[in-house]
């Protein structure tokens, strides 16, 4: 019995560890919004409470019984390890390797699951294309991102002749320019983003996207732009670019959007936040 215990603790340590190791090496903005951080935070401290309750409480000569009488069921050891497999390799692996940022990859599967553009109709066409470009970005409360007013950013790009994509107005411009696209054709834009393709993509087109994070990567999506030209020929998917150019109007399958006609294009290194927080503090 004191053994278990012992291992329960370990493992219960070993969780609080991981979460620490993720917080001092900024990895945990890879996994969570930085909302989130408090209650993570409070886990890392409850669990390593917890730890320590388990391991003290290992000691035979500091246990307490209640009454003498052994009130757990008896596992055989085989089916002991495989419970303690179960959690022990996630905190071994968590602690050993690094964590990825999610990239086209990730992006191309999560858009098929929404859209069919392999094959779909065109109600899941409009779909994707909600998701992918920021069609329905007014799902997502404007409230809940502090930083950017809607209406003033959005007469503040009206009156402007180039238009700055920036982590605090992300998503605004994007629903902004996506709704006045009229408004919008021929204003220079620069953007910053991954370079991404659908399969019927033509080497000069590629949406130009970051991933929008809400509360962890579980629900994280895709928005960026269309855009297009020669330039685009040397890079290949996953690279992040700078973009600038004229903002267009194009049709693709059946859905006017807005395209980039680029004008300049500069390789640049991921950003240390690759991802868009939505409603961050």
């Amino acid at each position: 019995m004191s053994d278990n215990l012992f291992l329960r603790g370990v493992i219960l340590l070993g969780f609080a560890l991981f979460m620490f190791k993720l917080i001092v090496t900024g990895q945990i903005q890879q996994l969570v919004a930085p909302k989130m951080l408090p209650f993570l935070y409070f886990a890392m401290g409850t669990l390593f409470i917890l730890s320590l309750m388990q391991i003290w409480r290992s000691d035979d000569k500091k246990q307490i019984a209640c009454c003498g009488c052994d009130h757990h069921e008896r596992r055989s050891p085989f089916q002991s390890s495989i419970v303690y497999v179960i959690f022990v390799v996630p905190v071994l692996t968590g602690l050993i390797f690094s964590n990825q940022v999610l990239d086209s990859s990730v992006a191309a599967k999560r858009g098929v699951q929404l859209s069919g553009l392999s094959g779909g109709d065109s109600s899941s066409d409009d779909e994707f294309f909600a998701q992918l470009f920021g069609n329905e970005i007014e799902e997502v409360p404007i409230e809940k991102r502090e930083k950017v007013d809607k209406n003033q950013l959005e007469k503040a790009l009206l009156a402007s002749d180039k238009v700055v994509f920036t982590k605090e107005n992300y998503l605004e411009a994007l629903e902004i320019i996506h709704n006045n696209i009229e408004h919008f054709v021929g204003k220079e834009v620069e953007l910053t983003g991954f370079v991404y393709r659908e399969p019927d993509f033509v080497k000069e087109k590629a949406v130009i996207a970051r991933f929008v994070i809400s509360c962890c990567v579980a629900d994280a999506s895709v928005y960026g732009m269309l855009a297009s030209g020669k330039q685009l020929n040397s890079i290949v998917n996953d690279e992040w670019v700078k973009v600038t150019g004229i903002i267009k109007r194009t049709n693709y399958k059946g859905n006017v959007l807005p395209c980039i006609e680029i004008k300049g294009i500069n390789k640049i290194k991921q950003p240390n936040e690759p991802y868009i927080y939505d409603g961050s503090l």
